[in-house]
């Protein structure tokens, strides 16, 4: 009798252990769009050598989110999806949200915020020690050949500010004008732009001066206060947030991209 409980209770325990894991591994779906260094395409832009780990979907954000929803034993599916339609389904509650979100009035009545991933600021990039005496405002751009790039915030504040600027197609071609060209400053996001010039091998050349009357952009996700137990996820986010930040695990992931925790 005593054998046929061992048995029993054996099996017991074997069933238990079997459907553990299930239980306990849960998925979530996050939408977002191409944004280096904070999100990356790997059909768009290939993982450096050393980033053997690297999934279709990379990133410092991404990788910050993942390592903080895993320490509370969930998996994170990133889905890429067109920006405008990422929106539209968070505000009606058809997804349960996007990474990265910057916290913006208009987002305010649809959208829950988690603590933010990673900062970054508006900054001048020039050519080496360019600006080294001048105060980094937006005044001292009215001395000199401006370019930000299309479509970009940037360029919405330097219309404010009633700024003349070129526009430019992207962050290599920015950099391309500044180094080769007419252009003296190259107003676009910092760590973009430190990415993309360690990228193109000509970070050495270069300077970087953030704008500080502008402070820093914060990159949160933005959950759907539509989307059953969002409230739910942002909190065991930011748990794991706190808990990677705790463990030194964020400024790794920060350092693995070649920023500086520092400038986050």
């Amino acid at each position: 009798m005593i054998g046929v409980q061992r048995f029993l209770h054996s099996c017991l325990l074997g069933f238990v252990f079997l459907f553990l894991p299930s239980v306990r591994a849960e998925e979530i779906v996050l939408h977002t769009i191409h944004l280096p260094p904070h999100i990356i395409d790997s059909a768009e832009l290939s993982p450096p050598a050393n980033f053997e780990d690297a999934e279709d979907v990379y990133g410092f954000d991404v990788d910050i989110l993942r390592a903080a929803y895993a320490t509370q034993g969930v998996k994170v599916r990133i889905e890429l999806t067109p920006w405008k339609r990422i929106m539209r389904d968070v505000e009606a509650g058809l997804v349960l949200g996007a990474v990265s979100c910057r916290r913006l009035p208009v987002r305010e009545k649809f959208a829950l915020y988690s603590t933010p991933l990673s900062h970054s600021a508006n900054a001048f990039v020039t050519r080496r020690s360019f600006l080294d005496g001048y105060a980094t405002t937006l005044a001292v751009l009215k001395k000199f050949h401006v370019s930000a790039v299309n479509g970009w915030s940037q360029t919405d504040i330097l219309d404010s500010a009633k700024i003349p600027y070129s526009s430019v197609s992207g962050l290599d071609q920015g950099i391309n004008l500044v180094l080769r060209r007419n252009q003296d400053i190259f107003m676009t996001e910092r760590d973009s732009a430190i990415f993309a010039a360690q990228r193109m091998g000509v970070i050495d050349q270069l300077s970087f001066y953030d704008i500080a009357e502008l402070g820093l952009d914060h990159y949160a996700v933005c959950f759907s206060k539509k989307y059953p137990d969002a409230e739910k996820w942002r909190d065991v986010l930011n748990k794991g947030l706190k808990e990677l930040d705790e463990s030194g695990k964020r400024d790794e992931i920060f350092k693995r991209y070649g920023i500086s925790s520092e400038l986050n």
